[in-house]
Order: C-alpha cells, then sequence, then structure tokens
C-alpha cells in the first residue's frame, strides 16, 4: 500500500530574505511522499529569481497577481494533489520530523487534524523562545474540532497555521480561505475546518517555528480597516458556531471580541466599544470568570465600563488587603 501524498502550500510576499529557508525546511522532512508548492503573490523584491534553483529541487513554484496570503493559498489548493496538506508561510520554518510524526499519530488514532506545540523566534531557530506556554493543557486528550474551539475560548488559546496538518478531506468540507485581506484570515478558516473535525490529536512536541517580524503589519491591529475586517471574521466564526446549537461553543468568539476590545481600546476606543458590546451580547462561558471580582464588574456593568470600574478601585483593594 503506497504512502500518502503531502502537500507543502507556500506562500510569498516579499519575502524573499527568508523564502530558502522555509523551503529548506519543506524539503528536509523526513517524510516522503511529498510536493513543495511555493506561490509568488506578485512579489517585489525579485522573489522569483529564486525559483530556478527551487525547480531543479523539485518544487513546484507559481507567479500570480498580488491577491494577499489567503488567495495564494487557494491557488496553492487548486494545484495541491496530495492526501494532506501542510500550510507553510514563507518566513516559518518546519523541524525534519514534523510531518512524518504527525502523520503517524493521525493514522494510530484515526484522526483528521493534528497539531503539534510551536515557539516563536526572530531570526535564528537557535535563539527560540523555548518556553511554550500552552503544554500545560492536556494535549493528550483526544478531542473534536468544536471542542478544542471551546477550549480556546475557555483556556484563552489559539494554534497558528503552521502548526496544523489536515486531512484533505477536511478541507473539502471547509472549503476555501476567504480571500479579502484580514489579520484573522487563519482564524476564520480553521474555525470552518475545526467546526467539520471528527478526530483532532497533537503531537505534544515542539515541532514548528513562527518567525515574528517587524514588518508583519498586516497581523497588527494598527487602523480601522484592519480592526473592522477582524472584527466582520469573528462575526462569521460566531454565525457558524451557532449552527452547532451549543452555548459552550460561542465562548471562542465572545473571546475574540475580548482581545479585540484589549487590543485597541486606547488608540480606537468607539471600535473597542463595539467589541466589548458584542462580548456582553453573547450569552456563554468565558475565561475571565476565573477572575472573580473582574469577572463580577463585568457582569454587572458591561465589559467596556466594568473594566474602568475595577480598574478604579484596585488601588483601594491594594490598600485594604496591606491593612
Amino acid at each position: 500500500m503506497s504512502q500518502p501524498l503531502v502537500s507543502i502550500i507556500i506562500p510569498s510576499y516579499n519575502s524573499k530574505s527568508y523564502l530558502k529557508e522555509a523551503v529548506a525546511s519543506a524539503l528536509n522532512q523526513i517524510y516522503r511522499p511529498i510536493e513543495i508548492i511555493v506561490i509568488d503573490d506578485g512579489s517585489t523584491d525579485d522573489t522569483r529569481d529564486l525559483f530556478p534553483q527551487f525547480e531543479t529541487l523539485g518544487v513546484k513554484c507559481f507567479c500570480i497577481n498580488n491577491g494577499g496570503a489567503s488567495n495564494a493559498r487557494n491557488y496553492g489548493l487548486e494545484k495541491a494533489i496530495g492526501d494532506y496538506i501542510q500550510f507553510l508561510d514563507a518566513d516559518d520554518i518546519l523541524l525534519p520530523s514534523k510531518i512524518e510524526k504527525q502523520l503517524t499519530l493521525m493514522g494510530i488514532h484515526k484522526a483528521d487534524l493534528c497539531y503539534t506545540p510551536w515557539v516563536n523566534f526572530n531570526h535564528n531557530i537557535n535563539d527560540a523562545q523555548k518556553k511554550f506556554r500552552f503544554l500545560h493543557l492536556d494535549h493528550s486528550l483526544k478531542r473534536t474540532g468544536k471542542e478544542l474551539m471551546m477550549s480556546y475560548g475557555m483556556d484563552n488559546w489559539f494554534i497558528p497555521t503552521l502548526a496544523w496538518l489536515v486531512k484533505k478531506e477536511l478541507i473539502v468540507k471547509a472549503g476555501y480561505w476567504n480571500p479579502a485581506k484580514c489579520p484573522n484570515d487563519d482564524g476564520e478558516y480553521f474555525s470552518r475546518v475545526l467546526f467539520w473535525a471528527k478526530q483532532v490529536v497533537c503531537c505534544n512536541e515542539v515541532l514548528a517555528y513562527y518567525r515574528v517580524t517587524s514588518n508583519d503589519s498586516l497581523s497588527k491591529l494598527n487602523s480601522p480597516e484592519k480592526i473592522d475586517a477582524s472584527y466582520k471574521s469573528f462575526q462569521q466564526i460566531e454565525a457558524l458556531l451557532l449552527t452547532g446549537n451549543e452555548i459552550s461553543l460561542l465562548s471562542y468568539p465572545k473571546r475574540l471580541y475580548y482581545m479585540q476590545y484589549k487590543l485597541v481600546k486606547k488608540m480606537h476606543p468607539q471600535l473597542a466599544k463595539r467589541a466589548a458590546r458584542n462580548f456582553d451580547r453573547l450569552i456563554a462561558p468565558s475565561f475571565l470568570s476565573n477572575k472573580v471580582y473582574y469577572w463580577w464588574f463585568i457582569n454587572r456593568f458591561g465589559l467596556y465600563n466594568g473594566t474602568k470600574m475595577y480598574k478604579l478601585l484596585q488601588p483601594i483593594w491594594g490598600l485594604l488587603k496591606r491593612n
């Protein structure tokens, strides 16, 4: 019986200085067979000059007009013929055993989706943050995708794109990435993947490295347009999870509204108020319930006003405790 083919899809936009390292990490995978698909998303830094070298190594290279990372990933999906899909951004790195270990675990548990812990780095993986803050979670448990999204909401965490390995059948159910440029494009897409995932397992070993770059502006909420795009993606996630008919699922979008409120309240208070109103609107559990006093203020006065009142009274509580 032949081994399943894994397609590694790498969109790239003006990432020439990083792309060789990402492609090398794909080529260095122990597992075979694989196909590597690189899509140049209309770069202006001569990324395509690397393509002849890549193609001699068996990498499939394509150039398209600039349309954003999600559009490039969709192009890659159209070209991919693998039974499993690995998405890899052009500045990230996979360890050589990632796909092999994930596929083995998926086979044992008959899972259609697998993730691995990851760490952040800036320039060299030898300087990466060695502490992975989610290892305290019980990753040994097998879960459905919906259960994992509940964990997102209640344990206040996430899984980035490069950490996943996805069975193609699940990709077909989830559909294409939303091509609109959005800081939460991966969150919206993988909410659909998780919604349909029957069995999710974790290969509980750090096998992926996420590069944090200073010019990764799309991932930052530094403009009303990006804030609004993220907000709309939260609404899409909420609408999807409402069809699951389980209140606990809404803890995930509730957390997303809270995180946007927290990140934009100084620079864009009106947009923060909008996020806070949506947090209040969702009658669902929240990870904030562990903060008993803060949670009381939020439930009594709403997230926006409750946070202000809570912070105003914190110094008084400090004095009372000392006395």
